[in-house]
């Protein structure tokens, strides 16, 4: 039995020093902004900081402006924002009712929160490509710093 509780304190002891100082928490600090495309506050959509090989810190704009945490150091930044779409796209019937379901169960996944609206097929990202999933942009985020950036994109 001795054994066993020896060995048991051992298991504890390596595994509290092996979560020690090596692996610590990344550190994220407070950013916020603005966000027009061609000078008008966007209404609804998202904002990411994304840093090499960590998680990407999505948050919210809503009129314009958001307030959020990003990860301190060099962010690659990327907007999405929907709106419906002026050519409305043909779906067979079963695909139509595919997303029909998705959107119900995201509501009732988020009480009814979060950006379904942005998952239906009559919606389009309007965000040019330069800003959007291909973005090349980028921002540091300094601790202590004031991080306030305010984002003015042109498309068409």
């Amino acid at each position: 039995m001795h054994q066993l509780a020896r060995f048991t304190a051992l298991a504890v002891a390596i595994g509290v020093v092996g979560c020690g100082g090596g692996d610590k928490e990344p550190d994220y600090t407070n950013v916020s902004g603005t966000v027009t495309y061609n000078g008008k506050p966007i209404e609804k959509g998202t904002i990411t900081f994304a840093t090499d090989g960590r998680s990407p810190s999505p948050i919210d704009i809503v009129d314009g402006k958001f307030a959020g945490q990003a990860m301190i150091g060099s962010n690659k930044v990327s907007v999405a924002a929907y709106r419906k779409s002026a050519h409305e796209k043909k779906l067979p019937p079963q695909a139509a009712a595919n997303i029909q379901a998705q959107m119900k169960a995201y509501q009732a996944k988020n009480s009814g929160g979060g950006n379904s609206e942005a998952m239906g097929p009559d919606m389009e990202d309007y965000i040019p490509p330069e800003w959007g999933r291909g973005s090349k942009q980028m921002r540091v985020v300094e601790r202590g710093g004031a991080n306030k950036f305010d984002f003015d994109i042109k498309g068409k």
